[in-house]
């Protein structure tokens, strides 16, 4: 009864905006228009606690859009009396503080969003009207007008109007020079390329002041051209005035939609579960609820939810996970269709949003057959600066991350490199190499700073903003796709803030890539993989969870991953793949330079490896998935594992399947060889130990080979522990075998 009531008042609050939005929409007099306006504002605004205290999410967006689509029109008529277009932007300016403060005092982040476009709009506004204060327009104030409204055109649908009209005529007052050539022809195809941008629904008068700017072109009389050109200014302004008009007519049908639904459900997510609440008696026969292709919900209700006026949808039992562009659809055989944005944010350990999204990549990449993924552990250095990590990077540095990936390229559908490992600057060229080999590579971590910020728009699918300095992403960079990427939402003890020292900001967004139909392959960067509430999230809808990390001791990461392979959540092969690195970390990019030359700060990490759901007989070989390097010594290799991901121990006595094979590419660098010193370590053993490594590349017999590597055993062993332990029994192994223990790649040194 109470849901009932909740409903019937909402629908009345909702009706009263609908009444007083109508009246002002056919008022002519514009101080009574105002009145209107007014009143639909304050209705929204004494009402906003109502829709809180109850969770109608919905109903509290479309009031809220409502309101401040009132409030902006209100604030447009009064401005638009002034003549005075200093006092116009004052006006603006008084509106746009006030938007921003409710927009700070806003927990919803919905609302928030909503009120931070308007203010956008309202930004745009002042400008436009600032760049047309003057005698000519100032272009500049109309390219920060444009990117206002271009800003706000994803929550406030009247901006994206406001965008296509100043897009394209911001691109005719750059090429006005245009107007004074002869025939014309180049400037009137531009001016219909602009009128081909503009929305369909756009006004009737707009598309018409565009079409007659056209017709200047058509004079031939260079003269009378020119007086049209005196005119241009005026049909500019008539633009403005037009196309930054009334807003009401969209929130309006929106709100009429909302009254005339046969139902209103109202929808809250978390932790894989969709509940859905409506008045059960309104809904006729079956009820279908679809997203896009995807139906979640198909059937009459049973007696249990018609009781409780509700249903709940268990994403991980059909094996859903939502994409960013999800929106729930609510049919039923006879009555008019209901549809629902969802926000997908939820909470996640303290009052932490998240949302975590399906990213579909079946293109191609592992469209069949085993998982092959190429783990990199490699040696780095970082150090802080303008409170975000890099990367000391060089020439060389470069060359060792392309020779890692031209070495892997025939071997694996997906490669991971550990946490902070790429600078940004390489991401244009791994996205050629995506795009040549098919291969997706997640391109370690990095902090989002200013001066990379133009750059994202180009290279990265979503848009970025100086709200999102200092996040800590991964960029996955897809085959012949703009990268995708996940935030790092719980940072290490150094990566917080403390005292005055900003530390990494909160990330917001998980992706969850899916690979093929049942293959989904998730990320946790470092120290969020301890958290257990988005661990648990990510294991459930995964098959297997990528850890980039730069962990000086990875051991309780390990922990944790065999204690949730050994006490399934759910059901199903997990695997889990650690790529740490080999670091030493400075305070400044000068203190690691300084540190280079007499190697003072010891190398910290390594122990990358890969964990696997098996089955009772292969269960006690897990510890060998992991790398535990001898003390002090850290080696770079890039660890290759084949997963089978059709492996089931239940049927394993029929099909003879095996879980897992893996094998070492290791990584030597000249230089570091060259420079490497210790008490049993001379020039002439670098020497030898650099020759050996091509001489066994050029190895063509099993005999010749394994004699080699016999015979240089304990030179092998000082310069790499591990392919020591990998070469030291090669007993009935053999040619193609005993080179794959060895195989390596050298990265020169020039």
């Amino acid at each position: 009864m109470q849901y009932l009531t909740i409903g019937r008042k909402s629908h009345s609050i909702m009706k009263l905006i609908e009444l007083n939005t109508e009246q002002a929409k056919s008022e002519t007099n514009s101080h009574r228009q105002i009145k209107y306006l007014e009143k639909a504002y304050q209705i929204c605004k004494n009402n906003q606690e109502f829709f809180s205290k109850y969770g109608l999410k919905h109903e509290k967006k479309l009031v809220m859009e409502a309101g401040l689509s009132a409030y902006v029109d209100y604030v447009i008529k009064d401005i638009r009396e002034e003549k005075d277009s200093e006092k116009r932007a004052e006006g603006y300016e008084k509106a746009i503080k006030a938007l921003e403060k409710l927009g700070k005092i806003e927990d919803d982040e919905e609302v928030e969003k909503i009120a931070s476009s308007t203010v956008c709009y309202l930004e745009g506004r002042k400008l436009v009207n600032e760049a047309l204060g003057s005698e000519q327009p100032d272009l500049e104030l109309i390219k920060q007008a444009t990117n206002q409204f271009k800003d706000a055109k994803e929550t406030y649908k009247k901006a994206n109007v406001c965008y296509c009209i100043y897009i394209g005529l911001l691109k005719i007052l750059e090429n006005v020079e245009l107007f004074e050539e002869e025939n014309g022809s180049k400037a009137k195809e531009m001016i219909n390329q602009v009128i081909e941008i503009l929305p369909e629904n756009i006004d009737s008068g707009i598309r018409a002041a565009f079409e007659e700017i056209a017709k200047i072109f058509d004079e031939k009389n260079i003269k009378n051209r020119k007086k049209h050109l005196e005119e241009f200014d005026g049909k500019i302004r008539s633009i403005e005035y037009k196309a930054l008009e009334n807003l009401f007519g969209h929130v309006q049908k929106k709100l009429k939609d909302y009254i005339e639904e046969p139902f209103s459900p109202n929808l809250f997510y978390s932790n894989w579960k969709l509940r859905i609440t409506f008045d059960a008696e309104k809904i006729k026969g079956k009820l279908t609820v679809k997203t896009g292709n995807k139906i979640l919900f198909d059937r009459a209700l049973n007696r249990e939810e018609i009781k409780d006026n509700a249903i709940e949808i268990d994403y991980m039992e059909i094996r859903y996970v939502p994409s960013s562009e999800d929106v729930i659809i609510f049919e039923t055989s006879t009555q008019k269709s209901v549809v629902r944005d969802l926000d997908y944010s939820e909470t996640i350990s303290k009052n932490k949003k998240a949302r975590i999204f399906l990213h579909d990549c079946c293109n191609g990449v592992c469209a069949a057959g085993d998982l092959k993924v190429a783990a990199v552990q490699l040696k780095y250095d970082v150090y802080g600066e303008d409170y975000a990590v890099k990367i000391l990077e060089s020439e060389a540095y470069k060359r060792k991350v392309m020779t890692i990936l031209e070495a892997v390229k025939e071997e694996a559908n997906i490669v991971v490199f550990p946490e902070f490992s790429i600078p940004f600057d390489y991401l244009e060229d791994i996205q050629k190499y995506a795009n040549e080999t098919g291969i997706i590579v997640f391109a370690g971590t990095h902090y989002v700073t200013e001066e990379n910020l133009e750059k994202y728009e180009i290279l990265f699918s979503s848009d970025f903003g100086e709200e999102d300095f200092r996040k800590n992403i991964c960029p996955i960079v897809i085959p012949n796709s703009r990268i995708i990427h996940s935030e790092k939402m719980f940072g290490a003890k150094e990566e917080r803030d403390l005292f005055f020292h900003k530390g990494m900001k909160q990330g917001k967004v998980n992706h969850i890539f899916k690979l093929r139909d049942n293959l989904n392959l998730g990320v946790l960067i470092c120290f969020e993989y301890l958290n257990d509430e988005l661990r648990h999230r990510l294991i459930s809808a995964c098959d297997a969870i990528l850890v980039p990390q730069t962990n000086p001791n990875p051991s309780r990461f390990y922990g944790v991953a065999k204690n949730d392979l050994n006490s399934p959540l759910c059901a199903g092969n997990k695997a889990c793949i650690m790529a740490n690195g080999i670091f030493r970390i400075g305070k400044t990019k000068e203190g690691i330079e300084e540190g280079l030359s007499g190697m003072k700060k010891e190398f910290e990490g390594g122990s990358s490896g890969i964990l696997l759901t098996l089955d009772k007989d292969s269960y006690k070989m897990q510890d060998e998935g992991i790398i535990s390097h001898v003390k002090d010594q850290k080696e770079q290799f890039i660890l290759l594992a084949t997963i089978n991901t059709q492996f089931s121990a239940s049927r394993d006595v029929q099909s003879g399947h095996e879980p897992i094979k893996t094998s070492f590419i290791h990584i030597f660098e000249e230089k570091e060889i060259r420079l490497f010193k210790s008490e049993s370590i001379t020039k002439e053993n670098s020497e030898e130990f650099l020759a050996l490594i091509g001489n066994i590349s050029a190895c063509k017999d099993r005999k010749e080979i394994k004699t080699l590597i016999e015979k240089n055993s304990s030179l092998i062993k000082k310069y790499s522990p591990l392919m020591h332990e990998n070469t030291k029994n090669l007993n009935n192994l053999d040619f193609e075998e005993i080179k794959k223990k060895c195989r390596c790649i050298l990265i020169s040194a020039s």
